[in-house]
């Protein structure tokens, strides 16, 4: 049977700035259209559940493919789906700029999701494998990346549609995705490192069925969504998300509504992520200052305030502080979401867990529309700005309800550990072939646990 060594994190060949421009081009192209499609769509003569669902297209495939997306992350290489998501950019901008009906905007809108997600996805799984030390700082720059992209396009996007019409929008995205195609080959995978002491040889396996890849496929899942830790990072993702989809979908046509041009909604959606580049750079102080549930806490109440306070304003300046102020705590979650997975996740589940994370992001994109469709038909806007406001308080709650009861049975497990004690109704010795157990309670014989440590 033949050998090979368990790849080790070889830093000759990582390229964090090159993964952090490859971000920034991606987040320029998405912000260049995103805010945009609503109002182009309105422009075609569609409405309510019509612009609903050609916004939700664009997350119908990446919400099926993010998972296996994750495992040919893993298994085919990170940068072959970078460049392969690059590239379908590529074709979604060319349909884009051909489109002038509902049905090719939205191939336009299936194949530019796919292409998103792929490189989205990529570029997450990347950066977290560089070096532990500095990984909090190599986070911050890749997010103040991400921050320009979204804070610079939005506004240029208002201004080309205002100014020569939305088939300059399009035609900036496919250039965009151009360099971002070129950009991404110079991005370079780890590679083994046959110097590290910890570098063990094992077996190589023998080929695995479909069948049994899937098997091994929902096994990971499963094994991952049974730390209640990482559910909780799932569900701020979602919510974090949602709120900045509906930033950048939504809230622009509010904006319309009140006879606002395309530009000022432009610079109106460019505020959120100038907030993003001001408070990233704190990032690491914050993180190291706050615990946690303070934390999360703080970032839901303030972001939450987008959903209940717009419909309240008519005024611009107004609404821009509001967008500023929520930005803030939305500029916060992609970072710390990012480096407590980077903590969870062995090397070779990193690509499923950003596989799951960024299927929290899709299912984020396509509710969205889904209820503000649903909403709208019965309702005015600000009406459906506050119902989905009362559906994402639910969701805050419930997520901080879990993450609360799960550090209380830690704590109350570590204190039982500590006398030398069983937990209530457990015999003394513990539970007869439990070998390991996870933060959250969740048995795992036999393998190591993937446990966030909570943050201080």
């Amino acid at each position: 049977m033949s050998m090979h060594r368990l790849p080790q994190l070889s830093s000759s060949r990582y390229s964090p700035l090159w993964i952090s421009i490859s971000c920034g081009l991606y987040w320029f192209a998405f912000s260049l259209t995103r805010p945009i499609i609503s109002l182009y769509a309105s422009s075609l003569g569609m409405e309510g559940i019509g612009i609903g669902a050609v916004l939700a297209v664009y997350s119908l495939m990446p919400l099926i493919a993010a998972i296996p997306g994750g495992l040919i992350a893993d298994r085919l290489g990170r940068t072959f789906v970078l460049r392969t998501g690059a590239l379908t950019m590529l074709a979604s901008g060319l349909l884009y700029w051909l489109s002038s009906g509902p049905g090719l905007l939205a191939l336009a809108q299936l194949l530019a999701g796919l292409g998103q997600m792929a490189v989205w996805l990529a570029v997450q799984v990347l950066i977290t494998e560089g070096p532990k030390q500095g990984s909090e700082s190599r986070f911050a720059t890749f997010s103040l990346y991400m921050a320009l992209g979204q804070m610079i396009a939005p506004v240029l996007s208002g201004f080309l549609s205002d100014h020569y019409g939305y088939s300059l929008v399009f035609a900036g995205y496919t250039l965009t995705s151009l360099l971002l195609t070129l950009a991404a080959w110079r991005c370079k995978e780890t590679a083994p490192d046959t110097t590290e002491s910890a570098a063990t040889e094992i077996p190589e396996p023998a080929p695995l069925t479909m069948r049994a890849k899937m098997a091994v496929l929902f096994q990971q899942c499963s094994s991952l969504l049974k730390n209640r830790y990482f559910v909780v990072i799932l569900m701020t993702t979602f919510i974090s998300l949602f709120i900045l989809d509906i930033r950048t979908t939504y809230l622009p046509i509010q904006l319309q509504s009140l006879e606002m041009s395309n530009t000022r909604v432009g610079l109106l959606v460019s505020a959120g992520a100038l907030s993003a580049v001001f408070v990233r750079p704190i990032y690491p102080w914050l993180m190291a200052r706050l615990p946690f549930s303070r934390l999360l806490i703080l970032t839901y109440a303030v972001s939450l305030l987008l959903l209940f306070i717009t419909p309240l304003l008519t005024n611009y300046y107004s609404l821009m502080a509001l967008v500023l102020v929520t930005g803030l705590a939305l500029g916060i979650n992609q970072p710390m979401t990012l480096s407590m997975i980077a903590r969870s996740t062995a090397p070779e589940e990193r690509g499923l867990g950003i596989g799951l994370r960024l299927m929290a992001n899709r299912a984020a994109q396509l509710m969205n529309p889904l209820l503000f469709g649903v909403f709208t038909s019965f309702a005015n806007l600000g009406t459906a700005f506050l119902l989905v406001g009362l559906f994402l308080l639910l969701s805050c709650s419930f997520t901080v309800w879990l993450y609360s009861t799960t550090e209380a049975g830690r704590d109350k497990a570590a204190r039982y550990t500590k006398k030398g004690d069983s937990p209530p109704g457990e015999p003394a010795g513990g539970v007869p072939g439990r070998t390991q157990e996870t933060a959250s309670g969740c048995e795992t014989p036999g393998i190591s646990p993937t446990v966030i440590p909570p943050a201080r």
